[in-house]
């Protein structure tokens, strides 16, 4: 069986087709930010489609907080568990962990669009991925030995001064996933 070729002008062609489709999917993608915005968050893991806003927003801070509760149903004080960026100047070569806190960012705003549009039923907020993203992350955090269940809430900030911090999602108590005993 003779092996597959390709002369070097169906290269270019191939190479050139799939250079115009990432051109158009940027394009679109930047016209129709906010409706396509949950959808690249889900299916474009290695952010490809680069995101230019091209329109300015008030800038806000958006962060995950827990609080535990033992078997006694003490409740702890909430902690504050939201992913600090590096501020070593080698991040911008090397920043290992920069994926898992973008994606604890996307899965942030993906939840608080989905909670703001009104689509705050909690039967279906529990069947959105940011939810189930903010939870998994939510329930990896270390507990103390009692605790048995969490409770996650989201909290935003625009940032301007003396802006007051505004609850935007506060899921009921969850138990926790229970840890596989190690021999």
């Amino acid at each position: 069986m003779k092996p597959l070729s390709m002369s070097p002008r169906a290269m270019e062609l191939i190479a050139l087709g799939l250079l115009a489709l990432w051109f158009s999917a940027t394009v679109v993608y930047q016209l129709f930010f906010q409706r396509l915005k949950p959808v690249a968050a889900r299916w474009d893991l290695f952010r490809v489609i680069p995101s230019w806003c091209l329109y300015t927003e008030i800038l806000k801070s958006r962060r995950l907080y827990i609080r535990d509760r033992d078997a006694a149903g003490n409740v702890g004080p909430w902690k504050d568990i939201s992913p600090r960026r590096s501020q070593s100047p080698l991040r911008s070569v090397f920043n290992p962990r920069l994926f898992a806190e973008d994606a604890t960012m996307s899965l942030l705003e993906f939840l608080c669009d989905v909670v703001q549009a009104g689509n705050s039923k909690e039967g279906r907020l529990v069947q959105t991925a940011g939810w189930r993203g903010v939870w998994i992350r939510s329930a990896t955090e270390p507990a103390s030995r009692n605790t048995t269940h969490r409770q996650f809430e989201v909290r935003e900030q625009r940032l301007h001064p003396g802006s007051l911090e505004q609850r935007l999602y506060t899921s009921e108590f969850l138990p926790l996933p229970a840890k596989e005993a190690t021999p």
